[in-house]
């Protein structure tokens, strides 16, 4: 049973890529964990944080989802309606990367479906490449199968668009684990994580985060430009990325309309 409306988490993320070549990276980050149907709310109870405006950190509906401004909360609950689910699902949290002073890339944000016994019961995956395109996985979770989909979208420019992703996420706690690797048919190709301690969400947790890490977007932004330019020193070729997948959400379970 999840108690508490948000809180940051703390940590490393992970990547490690086993072929054609060997590379591996690490960077410090933050994460917001955040109930979607409460986000206005934190942000009429923060001096630091808002909701769809500009501060020191805030969350954006067009960062989001559609990216058309969309509420957050009603993208993800229509994604919750159409997925399989064991359980209906009664309260979905995000964890992402915020905005800082109004800038953000979050190469993924991931929800959390909790089902009214508190168990966890779908996963959502949004992943965003740096070409401005988004694509969601919805996963229903069952303790009897791994939670995995067909890869969709474009990503990496060295990787085509195939093979299947591996998910790997335990219902956050003290601690939050977080993994995803890729294999194809030659076998296993990247694997990514995210280990990270939580701290209460607070003014002072906030300004804390921003000290520690003032300029995160542009971390990760340069991060990821950084680390394709020792990729490409290191031989690897761009692949011609392709046209978008004809729908922006892959099911568990098989595709399905939207309510």
């Amino acid at each position: 049973m999840i108690d508490g409306t948000a809180w940051l988490y703390h940590g490393e993320v992970v990547h490690r890529r086993f072929r054609p070549v060997r590379h591996d990276l690490r960077y410090r980050v933050y994460n917001l964990f955040a109930d979607v149907d409460r986000l206005s709310e934190l942000g009429r109870g923060l001096r630091l944080f808002s909701y769809n405006g500009f501060n020191l950190f805030s969350i954006d509906d067009r960062n989001h989802g559609p990216g058309d401004g969309t509420a957050i909360s009603e993208h993800v609950w229509r994604v919750a309606r159409a997925a399989q689910t064991r359980r209906p699902i009664a309260r979905i949290f995000m964890f992402c990367y915020p905005r800082v002073l109004g800038y953000v890339f979050n190469p993924l944000t991931v929800y959390y479906g909790y089902d009214g016994e508190g168990a966890l019961g779908l996963m959502i995956y949004e992943v965003n490449n740096t070409f401005g395109q988004r694509h969601s996985y919805a996963i229903a979770v069952d303790p009897a199968q791994p939670q995995a989909c067909d890869k969709a979208l474009y990503v990496s420019p060295f990787n085509r668009v195939e093979g299947t992703y591996h998910f790997s996420a335990q219902p956050p706690g003290d601690h939050l684990r977080l993994g995803i690797n890729l294999s194809t048919a030659e076998g296993p190709c990247l694997a990514a994580s995210f280990h990270g301690e939580r701290r209460d969400l607070s003014d002072r947790t906030l300004l804390r985060s921003f000290l520690s890490l003032p300029w995160l977007p542009l971390q990760v932004m340069g991060g990821i430009r950084w680390e394709a330019l020792k990729l490409w020193l290191k031989g690897l070729k761009p692949v011609k990325r392709p046209a978008p997948p004809a729908t922006s959400i892959s099911f568990s379970k098989g595709p399905r309309p939207l309510p």
